[in-house]
């Protein structure tokens, strides 16, 4: 009885160990189905990284888009610059622009801010250029009244007209921006420094005729003839 267990014991054994299929061969059978799956695993990985990484860029462009321009602005986009910012006077959105007085140790300069398509701020001029529109002098001399610069060239459909008010008796600041035709400048005033500034759609007219009069309405400057008191 036995021997007779012991028999077919030793026959199981044997049809298993020369008859059946190995294991590895379900393995080798299998190994496609695994590969597959890995490769939707590391495909689904990789299109959530990219809904992550598009997600990121969009709230990072959201966020730059609605910063509204800063002094800091100003300062790095002059930073390289051969005379660097020593002072901004001013960053404030005027007839839609956003526009700048800063100061170097040389002169005075007025630029207008604009955004690149990453929200970040830039100095931009008529041309799309990284420039300032129009710059004065600094500092002033002894017996200024006003300093002034006046930009544009024959051809060209505007013009621009700036400079910084030393007498404080000075109320009002008219430009001719035509023959004949004289334009208020705006008035600027900002921790105790006063500036004018015209824009206008009008080629520069030469000689320019810039005129300051008192609160009085009494003409104490002109920079083509001279006032006498």
């Amino acid at each position: 009885m036995i021997m007779k267990d012991f028999h077919c014991s030793f026959c199981a054994l044997f049809k298993l160990a020369f008859f059946s299929r190995p294991a590895t061969i379900n393995i080798a059978a299998s190994a496609p189905l695994i590969k597959e799956k890995e490769r939707w695993k590391l495909m689904r990985n990789i299109f959530i990284g990219i809904g992550i990484f598009t997600g990121l860029i969009t709230v990072f462009l959201f966020y730059n888009h609605k910063q509204l321009p800063a002094e800091e602005d100003v300062f790095q986009n002059t930073e390289n610059w051969s005379s660097v910012t020593e002072e901004v006077y001013f960053v404030k959105k005027i007839d839609g622009d956003w526009l700048t007085i800063f100061r170097n140790r040389d002169a005075i300069m007025m630029g207008r801010l604009e955004q690149n398509w990453l929200g970040y701020w830039e100095l931009r001029g008529d041309e799309g250029y990284k420039s300032t529109l129009i710059s004065t002098y600094y500092p002033p001399m002894e017996d200024d009244e006003f300093t002034w610069s006046a930009s544009g060239s024959s051809g060209e459909t505007s013009s621009y007209y700036f400079g910084q008010i030393i007498n404080p008796m000075i109320n009002r600041i008219e430009v001719e921006t035509k023959k004949d035709f004289f334009e208020d400048a705006l008035i600027i005033s900002d921790g105790g420094a006063q500036f004018f500034f015209v824009e206008s759609e009008d080629e520069m007219l030469m000689p320019v005729n810039i005129r300051a009069f008192t609160e009085t309405g009494e003409l104490i400057y002109s920079t083509i003839k001279p006032i006498y008191r």
